[in-house]
């Protein structure tokens, strides 16, 4: 029980700042130097914080208010007022990551980030043994929702009480942010060669694996499929999806404007403004959300050596909305950021779940960004002029090969967990060589941050692309329909924990996309 605990508390650590981060870029600049000139925007929101001993003293009415009898209004507004200590920890852990962000070798703000992060993981923990609590009570209704056997158990075992449950949360945090914190010390340190930095993550890794259990960790990320269905489909996907990319690649490369792409591509001063010009074409509901973004500056563009060089977007659960980081490099690939990003700052308006509930199915929340991605091709002759067949061509490069890259470490981290125990540092390397092939070479282990950050995640954009890539058919022919199924699953609460995969996917019109069959035809589809 306390493994599955801890581990959920890892995924917790990373989800919402990371639920749609790309992969770190630029490894080795100088993470000591404060030289470094920060060229981006500065956050000037303001917000509130939690103060623990004030939850503290709400669980102590909330625990005195289950005791006494036709109190019904008195507990339900207890509830009401430990649901909005969650939401309000997580917006503030939200403004201050972005703001750590913006000034990534400022040591002071990632504290500060850090005391926010624990303060919300600490909340969550106390609010949980409040409601397990009242779970155990004559109303015991009140908190059907918010309660689970698994959890209940934990916070009501025999010794179990609120200052015990808050020193476990407060210690589980430090540990996971420990392990993090060495990851990244390693990965910028401009004195280790790319084989130490491989070996150290590959030790710190395997600490990070001692706390999870290989035959649970995919319930965690609300999944309803498991490890063997992707092992199943990972032969499968390098047989046909991995020379697809190729191919691709190589349609791109003939393409005469396909060095204009990499030496002179196509950039905005502000990709989010220019995205706005055409959200409305797509629908009134993504024009308004692209209104929104841009009207109330809900997001940061951040650019230079000195930032977070990923980009992610992080729900607002206090007021439904949510907020977009985006890293600018002047590479090609800084509109389709922009895109991706929107896609998931749109769906959250279909998504009021409480922070404390939140059980985020990255594999959906990865469709409605990567889904935006493909909608937007439509309008590339507008955007890209004479780079926009060129720019089709990599898109779908990239997605595809997102299939691969997915599968592939997918199939790395179930084998690596399953083995943990008895691998070395030497043996993680290895097979990841394996699995990876050259891929190991361009992209060496130690740039693998999802795996250190939220293990089992990177599958994700895996399978959500195969599920995007289902509308390229229709987005190809039948704009309108791709449009319809599109719309479909940006509306699906991807934070509920009843939001699942598979039966998302049939509700909104797509196939069944975790078959031998599907990504042979995918990968006939893509070559058209």
């Amino acid at each position: 029980m306390k493994k599955q605990k801890h581990l959920t508390l890892i995924i917790a650590l990373s989800l919402p700042l990371y639920l749609c981060s790309c992969s770190l870029e630029n490894f080795g600049y100088d993470s000591e130097s404060s030289e470094t000139e920060r060229e981006s925007d500065t956050l000037n929101y303001s917000y509130d914080t939690v103060d623990i001993d004030d939850v503290n003293e709400d669980i102590r009415n909330l625990l005195e208010d289950i005791k006494k009898t036709d109190n019904e209004k008195a507990v339900g507004n207890d509830i009401d007022i430990l649901l909005n200590y969650a939401d309000t920890a997580s917006d503030a852990m939200t403004y201050k990551c972005i703001e750590s962000y913006l000034d990534w070798n400022n040591y002071n703000l990632e504290c500060e980030y850090e005391d926010l992060s624990e303060t919300f993981y600490v909340v969550r923990d106390a609010i949980g043994y409040a409601f397990a609590k009242g779970s155990k009570s004559q109303y015991s209704e009140l908190f059907s929702e918010l309660t689970d056997e698994d959890s209940i158990e934990y916070y009501t075992q025999k010794g179990m009480n609120l200052s015990r449950i808050e020193g476990y949360a407060s210690v589980d945090y430090n540990v996971t942010d420990e392990n993090i914190d060495s990851y990244f010390d390693v990965a910028y340190d401009d004195s280790l060669s790319d084989d130490e930095k491989n070996i150290k993550c590959a030790e710190i890794y395997l600490e990070i694996l001692s706390n999870i259990d290989p035959e649970n960790y995919y319930e965690n990320y609300n999944r309803d499929y498991t490890p063997d269905d992707i092992l199943r489909l990972s032969k499968k996907v390098g047989e046909k999806i991995k020379p697809v990319v190729s191919e691709l690649y190589d349609r791109f490369e003939e393409n005469k404007y396909s060095d204009d792409v990499f030496e002179s591509p196509v950039l905005f001063d502000d990709p989010l403004k220019k995205l706005n010009e055409y959200a409305e074409k797509l629908s009134a509901d993504i024009g308004k959300s692209a209104n929104r973004l841009v009207n109330e500056e809900l997001y940061t563009i951040a650019s230079g050596d000195n930032c977070y060089t990923g980009s992610f977007t992080s729900d607002l659960p206090t007021d439904n909305t949510a907020l977009i980081y985006i890293y600018t490099d002047g590479s090609y690939n800084d509109m389709s950021a922009a895109i991706h990003e929107f896609g998931h700052f749109h769906a959250s308006f279909s998504d009021d779940t409480n922070a404390y509930l939140t059980e985020t199915n990255l594999d959906v929340a990865e469709i409605q960004s990567q889904g935006m991605e493909l909608m937007f091709m439509q309008f590339y002759d507008e955007i890209y002029g004479e780079q926009s067949e060129a720019m089709k061509l990599i898109k779908l490069c990239d997605l595809a090969d997102v299939v691969v890259s997915g599968f592939q470490v997918g199939e790395f981290e179930y084998r690596a967990l399953s083995q943990a125990e008895e691998l070395t540092p030497e043996e993680v390397l290895k097979l990841y060589k394996d699995i990876m092939g050259d891929d190991a070479e361009s992209y060496p282990f130690y740039y693998m941050s999802h795996i250190f950050e939220a293990p089992g995640y990177y599958i994700s954009y895996g399978v959500s692309a195969l599920a995007a890539l289902d509308m390229l058919d229709d987005i190809r022919s039948d704009p309108a329909a791709a449009l319809g199924k599109y719309e479909k699953i940006a509306a699906v609460p991807t934070n509920s924990k009843k939001c699942g995969f598979r039966s998302s996917l049939k509700e909104c019109g797509f196939r069944d996309i975790l078959t031998e069959e599907y990504i042979e035809e995918l990968a006939a589809e893509l070559l058209k």
